[in-house]
């Protein structure tokens, strides 16, 4: 499952901790993966006769495209890092 902590990440970042965000970066970037695992089943697809590497990359490579656009603008939440305690509340 390697690479997998990358796209978890990318997820988190690119769904600007949100969950409903979060929920649809996941099926974008879950759709890239399962097109890498399926993609011989699509006729325009074959078609295109790309190396079958490529579309392993795909999930990836969509990955670092869209967090160069969205990360400039993403902040972490101001708790990150910070370990919860209740007696501070």
């Amino acid at each position: 499952m390697a690479g997998f902590g990358f796209l978890a990440l990318a997820v988190m970042i690119f769904g600007q901790w949100r969950p409903v965000n979060i929920g649809l970066a996941a099926l974008l970037f879950g759709f890239f993966r399962t097109l890498s695992n399926v993609y011989t089943g699509f006729a325009p697809l074959v078609a295109l006769k790309l190396p079958s590497s490529l579309y392993n990359m795909l999930p990836y490579i969509i990955s670092l495209v869209v967090l160069a656009f969205i990360s400039q603008k993403s902040r972490a939440p101001k708790a990150e890092g910070i370990p919860y305690d209740k007696g501070q509340r």
